[in-house]
């Protein structure tokens, strides 16, 4: 699989434009080295052609003496360069022909007349052809040649080691671009902890600047006033549901208490039994609305209790013999809770609040005869609490919604509350640095999973 990572991709577009870089550097230095090479060689066996004819031509008519002289002054064979001189088709001095010279194609342009300046590359030889008029109007020819037979070793090892190094370069290249990518994205980095840490528990938080002047300072200064807008907007909708349930709390108190009033008179059957379903849809209602009212309080910094140290284990045991009651009319054995001391950090009422939600749905949903067991354990430096059922369970389309506020997963299963309950025990664990999860099979039972950090003390 292709990774998605940012890094990744700038680090391959990186390493392949410093091999476009690389490959045409290498292109261009052998197609240079090898111009240069040759324009030299060239210049080099023009300048030596006139050198060759000062020096020889006092002394035509004597070979030996020619060819000393040659000798002495050029070395031919020791320095892998081609030197004749003939008049009129007649070699009065030749040289040794170097390797990698056309000797064949070398005899056929001494027996033409090609002028009186001819340039020629004959295999690996290059050859200036000079006409020179002597003393009495002769016409010697002087042809000075020099092999790139070196030149063309020296250009073979330069490709070589531009075709070795490269991919070492590339390697190199991609460790040092992988590592400054990490440096330079070092402040996103932290940028992105400090997102994942706020929570409304601590809204005032804001996202650390990485003071650098650029683009990445910028953002996180857009982020920054992003949160300042968002937390003015929480604060504002928390206030404004604060409110309301403040003010909706007084009239429904007034109605209820009046339709208590109603109901204790005596009138006829049917008013007595409306009355009864206003008052029972009243008392729900307020019960709603006092939900409401904690679930602001549980997310706000001033509804956070000072919290102390317990047992969760024995707030377990507690709960338990107190909703015993209600497993015993549906015949439900609440198993025994293991007495091991969990220690935690917290709000005691809260989190019994958190229990008693649970059994109560436990116990509701589970039909008679079944079992529910509580269990309170530590792991790590956490506190494991698991209430498990043998009742219909959860279908899984709605496990992941069952924490949402006024989420009900049917009306069919007998439900006919709020639908508050599992998110006020949500956010009562959130307050406590915990997390709550469920796993449920349908018609096998449910377990409702509860980690809190243990007490540090």
């Amino acid at each position: 699989m292709i990774s998605r990572s940012p890094i990744f991709w700038l680090v391959t577009l990186y390493c392949a434009l410093l091999l476009l870089l690389g490959a045409s550097f290498a292109w261009f230095t052998v197609v240079t080295f090898e111009h240069y090479t040759r324009e030299t060689i060239i210049r080099e066996t023009a300048a030596r052609s006139g050198e060759i004819w000062v020096t020889a031509a006092g002394s035509l008519d004597d070979r030996p003496r020619l060819a000393q002289l040659i000798e002495q002054r050029f070395a031919p064979e020791a320095q892998d360069r081609f030197i004749r001189i003939s008049e009129n088709g007649h070699f009065l001095y030749e040289s040794a022909i170097p390797a990698g010279a056309d000797a064949r194609a070398l005899e056929i342009r001494n027996a033409q007349n090609l002028g009186n300046v001819v340039k020629l590359r004959l295999g690996s030889l290059f050859l200036n052809r000079r006409l020179y008029t002597g003393p009495q109007g002769r016409r010697i020819v002087v042809e000075s040649g020099q092999s790139d037979i070196f030149a063309q070793g020296v250009q073979t090892s330069l490709m070589q080691s531009l075709v070795f190094g490269l991919p070492v370069l590339l390697i190199l290249a991609a460790f040092g671009g992988y590592f400054l990518m990490r440096r330079s994205l070092r402040p996103i980095e932290r940028m992105i902890d400090a997102a994942e840490a706020i929570t409304f528990n601590n809204p005032g938080n804001r996202l650390p600047l990485a003071e650098t002047g650029d683009r990445i300072e910028t953002l996180g200064l857009a982020l920054n006033r992003m949160l300042d807008r968002l937390d003015a907007a929480y604060q504002y909708a928390n206030r404004i549901s604060a409110d309301a349930a403040h003010e909706i709390r007084t009239p429904l108190a007034i109605i209820r208490g009046e339709l208590e009033f109603l109901a204790a008179q005596k009138h006829s059957p049917d008013l007595q039994a409306t009355l009864g379903n206003i008052l029972d849809e009243a008392n729900r209602l307020s019960d709603m609305v006092e939900k409401l009212a904690m679930l602001s309080r549980m997310e706000s910094l001033w509804g956070k209790h000072a919290h102390a140290e317990f047992d969760l284990a024995a707030l377990a045991g507690e709960t338990i013999d107190q909703m015993r009651l209600l497993a015993d009319e549906k015949n439900i054995a609440l198993a025994p809770l293991q007495d091991s001391p969990t220690i935690v950090t917290g709000d005691r009422n809260r989190l019994k609040q958190v229990l008693v939600n649970l059994l109560d749905n436990a116990i509701k949903y589970t039909p008679e005869g079944g079992r529910v067991t509580v269990e309170v354990r530590s792991h790590a430096n956490r506190a494991l609490l698991t209430v498990s059922d043998t009742g219909i369970g959860i279908a899984p389309e709605h496990r992941e919604n069952i924490f949402d506020r006024f989420y009900r997963v049917s009306t069919d299963r007998g439900e006919t509350g709020s639908g508050l309950g599992l998110s006020i025990a949500k956010s009562i664990c959130n307050a406590h640095g915990g997390t709550i999860a469920v796993d449920s099979t349908p018609g096998a039972g449910s377990t409702f999973r509860i980690e809190l950090p243990l007490s540090t003390a």
